[in-house]
């Protein structure tokens, strides 16, 4: 049946790209070597999620690379084994979305039961696989900086105001690294929520800020598969294999307002946004174990009556 089809239909089906969704999955490369910089060959690895307790396996190859790649954004510890050296332990490593995080270690000869172990808490990590300039805002940076979009609107993407290198337009229209609006690329979980039919993104399709785990800028020198100058990535937390949640109230109210200027009067306001979230185990079957997280708002309770508006004419 194929070669009865017309050769242009036939040319057609070749010429159309596979779409394919992008990944917001990063990860950890390094080199193990011992303390006279000499590569170690077939070190055991063991990687550890914090998050969800799954575990990666690897060894390092006759360089003494390893690399472990599709991983979760998240916190991670990793385990190191080589016979004649002391066991190397690195614990609380945070991994960022789309980020290829270098982690090399440096092992000392064992002396007889001995381990080292390394916090990641040490700071910020600084990028050396390439030169692609970001920022990352984690889930305590969302909700603690002064934006007032659960208010107003339910879009986290107000948080670009925060950002360096991101503009806003009197229309709402976003630049990024000085691109043009149309050069932004915006996805959730590797989805792209682009609006194709008018600079930006979609605005309905952005999650409540309960369920961002990581939100996520970058520019200049973007990996190809961004097709983009800009990338805005906002990436949703998963269950864990413990309850966890949160809970918030947003308040605003005229007592917390300054007065129209010069009137001895403003307006009456007071609006209440409630919501929370919960995650943690789920049992599917009797042996099996997955995870799960639920997020709620409730719809904003306001009531809104505005003052008398006042004209101050100034003449010379």
């Amino acid at each position: 049946m194929l070669s009865k089809l017309p050769a242009f239909l036939i040319a057609i089906l070749l010429s159309v790209p596979w779409a394919t969704d992008q990944s917001t999955f990063g990860g950890i490369v390094g080199v193990v070597k011992d303390r006279s910089q000499g590569a170690v060959a077939c070190a055991q690895l063991t990687l550890t999620s914090l998050d969800d307790g799954s575990q990666r396996n690897a060894s390092t190859d006759g360089n003494g690379g390893f690399e472990f790649i599709n991983l979760k954004a998240g916190r991670y510890e990793l385990v190191l084994h080589a016979d004649g050296f002391a066991d190397y332990k690195v614990s609380s490593i945070q991994l960022d979305a789309r980020q290829s995080l270098r982690l090399d270690l440096s092992l000392k000869l064992a002396s007889s039961s001995q381990s080292i172990e390394v916090s990641g808490d040490a700071g910020p990590v600084i990028n050396t696989e390439n030169g692609t300039i970001g920022e990352t805002k984690n889930f305590q940076q969302i909700t603690g900086l002064p934006v007032n979009y659960r208010g107003a609107t339910t879009s986290p993407l107000a948080m670009l105001a925060t950002v360096p290198g991101a503009q806003q337009d009197a229309n709402g229209n976003v630049s990024v690294g000085g691109g043009l609006p149309s050069q932004v690329q915006y996805s959730v979980d590797g989805s792209s929520t682009v609006n194709i039919r008018q600079n930006g993104a979609l605005g309905n399709m952005n999650p409540s800020s309960e369920l961002i785990s990581e939100f996520k800028v970058t520019q200049f020198n973007n990996n190809a598969e961004f097709a983009q100058i800009g990338d805005v990535t906002i990436s949703t937390k998963s269950g864990g294999d413990q309850f966890h949640g949160s809970a918030f109230e947003y308040l605003q109210n005229d007592a917390f307002d300054a007065e129209v200027w010069n009137s001895g009067d403003k307006p009456h306001k007071a609006y209440n946004t409630f919501g929370g979230s919960l995650g943690g185990p789920l049992a599917l079957t009797s042996d099996s174990k997955g995870w799960a997280l639920f997020v709620h708002r409730t719809p904003e309770l306001s009531e809104s009556r505005f003052a008398k508006q006042y004209l101050h004419l100034c003449g010379g």
